[in-house]
């Protein structure tokens, strides 16, 4: 694996975890009411999330959170997510200890990523080098820790070895792909 590769991914994590934390922190927003969607702000059109309640998500889901959380008073919060080609996941908010957590799931109950509130004096210099860079009048507020979990599978196609990443959703990103979109670009499973 290339180190500039690895480098840069490490930097996309962090930024991510910008985003997230951005994500849990906006104030004075009401929840939603159990059962009705709310369109995610920065997803593409017709991706949907509802807010349901632990024992509406699928039994693999409910026990990989409950397992993660330590307990199901841990929970805080559990939201059905649904984009526009139809695949599902589940994030789950919930505490550990004082800190804030969030874990996205597949159906079948598959860890996919996980979120945990840090500090902004625990965030490598580099992160904050760059935020203070791209954002010199920024306030940068509850940072989170994200790590995704996805499958690096390599494939060969007319004799060249090519590295696939997959998520458990199905959901495929290729690098390698030269079909007029951009390198990196995520390829979504087609049905």
């Amino acid at each position: 694996m290339d180190i500039r590769k690895l480098s840069v991914g490490f930097v996309s994590i962090a930024l991510l975890a910008g985003a997230g934390a951005w994500a849990f922190a906006q104030p004075g927003q009401p929840p939603q009411p159990a059962g009705n969607p709310q369109p995610k702000g920065e997803d593409k059109e017709g991706d949907e999330e509802e807010v349901i309640t632990l024992d509406k998500a699928p039994e693999a889901v409910r026990a990989a959170a409950i397992k993660l959380a330590g307990d199901a008073k841990n929970i805080t919060k559990v939201i059905k997510e649904e984009d526009d080609e139809d695949v599902v996941q589940y994030e789950v908010e919930y505490n550990e200890g004082a800190v804030k957590c969030a874990a996205i799931f597949s159906v079948a109950g598959d860890l996919m990523e996980t979120e945990k509130g840090t500090t902004e004096a625990k965030l490598p210099p580099a992160v904050m080098a760059a935020l203070k860079k791209d954002y010199p009048k920024a306030t940068f507020a509850n940072p989170f820790a994200v790590t995704k979990m996805f499958y690096e599978v390599e494939i060969v196609i007319d004799g060249k070895k090519h590295e696939v990443k997959v998520d458990a959703s199905g959901n495929i990103e290729d690098e390698s792909k030269g079909d007029g979109d951009e390198k990196g670009e995520k390829k979504d499973k087609k049905d």
